[in-house]
C-alpha cells in the first residue's frame, strides 16, 4: 500500500512538473505506459502464430578457425549466447519457444566425433526440434588490424542457415552475417582497460545478440546496439 501511495504521488508530481513546462501531461503518461516499438525478426521468427504451440529450436555452431588463446571454444560460447539472448526475446515478447540448452548440445558433440559430418537435420531430430539454426563461424577477431594487438576491435564473419524439419520447403538458405564491436564510429577500447578476457566476453555477448534479432522480434531501441 505504501509503494502505490508513492507510485501515484511520484506520478502526480511529474504531472505537475510537465504542465509547468508546457507539456501535456497526460500525453506523457500514455508515452510512458504504451508498448517499445518493436522490430520484425531480420530473417524468420520461430515463434508459432497459435500462441498455445511451442516451438523447439536447436543452435548448432561450427568452425575450423586457428584461434588466438583468448578465442579458444568461442564457437560454444557463441551458441550460448545465442541461447541465452533468444530465450530473452521471446520471453520478451510472449512466444512460446522453447531452445535447447548449449549445454546438451555439447554433450551431443563431445559423444558423436563425427557430428560436422552428420546431417544438422539428423541432429535437430534427434533433440525433436522444429529448427536447426546452423552457424558455420568463417573467422573471429578481438584486435584492430594494424594496431599490432594494442586496440580491441572485435570482428566475426558468419554463415547462417536455418533449417525447418517440418517444413523443409521453408528452410533459410545460408547468408553471411558479419558485425564488430564497437563499431567504427566508436572509441576502442584499449588492451590496457579491459583484460583480453574481459573484451571477449562482451564482444561475444554482442555476436550473439545480433544473431539473436535474425529469428525474434526485438525492441526499436536496441537500434543503439547496431552496427
Amino acid at each position: 500500500m505504501i509503494i502505490l501511495k508513492t507510485f501515484w504521488r511520484s506520478l502526480a508530481l511529474m504531472m505537475l512538473a510537465f504542465s509547468i513546462a508546457g507539456c501535456n501531461p497526460f500525453a506523457m503518461v500514455n508515452f510512458l505506459l504504451m508498448d517499445d516499438p518493436k522490430h520484425e525478426a531480420e530473417l524468420q521468427s520461430l515463434a508459432s502464430k497459435d500462441k498455445k504451440a511451442e516451438k523447439k529450436v536447436v543452435i548448432l555452431t561450427y568452425g575450423k578457425l586457428d584461434l588466438r588463446p583468448e578465442l579458444i571454444n568461442s564457437d560454444r560460447e557463441i551458441g550460448y549466447t545465442v541461447e541465452k539472448n533468444l530465450k530473452a526475446l521471446a520471453n520478451a515478447n510472449g512466444d512460446k519457444l522453447s531452445v535447447i540448452p548449449n549445454r546438451k548440445v555439447e554433450e551431443y558433440k563431445s559423444k558423436h566425433s563425427d557430428w560436422a559430418e552428420r546431417d544438422p537435420t539428423e541432429i535437430g531430430k534427434h533433440f525433436k526440434a522444429d529448427y536447426v539454426i546452423y552457424l558455420e563461424i568463417n573467422s573471429l577477431g578481438i584486435y584492430e588490424l594494424g594496431s599490432g594487438g594494442t586496440l580491441y576491435r572485435g570482428r566475426a564473419d558468419i554463415n547462417i542457415s536455418l533449417l525447418d524439419l517440418k517444413n523443409p520447403d521453408e528452410s533459410q538458405p545460408s547468408r553471411n552475417f558479419t558485425c564488430q564491436y564497437p563499431k567504427e564510429s566508436r572509441m576502442q577500447v584499449t588492451s590496457t582497460d579491459q583484460s583480453p578476457m574481459e573484451f571477449r566476453q562482451s564482444f561475444l555477448d554482442y555476436v550473439g545478440k545480433r544473431v539473436s534479432w535474425k529469428f525474434a522480434a526485438r525492441p526499436t531501441r536496441d537500434d543503439f546496439y547496431a552496427d
